[in-house]
């Protein structure tokens, strides 16, 4: 079974919200979501605009790597197409 768009758009929602209450460091919360903050959520903001307007007959898994240069980190992403798949939003550790 495929995730319809109002699933998609929880998927988003859900990771938009943990980007705007992330914990930082020293237990502060940080908006990681505020616009400036971090060089790569204008091209996730991108991204989650496509796989929102997937139309449901042909919805893809949208996954892959974006680099968070402020922290010289990457982060890795899934938006499922499929239920049966879980979503993931990673900042890596150094490796």
């Amino acid at each position: 079974m495929y995730n319809n768009k109002s699933e998609r758009v929880a998927i988003v929602i859900d990771i938009m919200t943990k980007l705007k209450n992330f914990k930082g460091k020293n237990g502060e919360i940080v908006n990681l979501y505020e616009n400036g903050m971090c060089s790569f959520i204008d091209e996730f903001k991108d991204i989650c605009k496509i796989y929102i307007n997937m139309d449901d007959k042909i919805v893809i898994d949208m996954n892959g790597k974006l680099y968070f240069e402020e922290i010289d980190r990457n982060v890795e992403y899934l938006l499922p197409a499929k239920k049966s798949k879980t979503p993931l939003f990673v900042i890596r550790g150094k490796s």
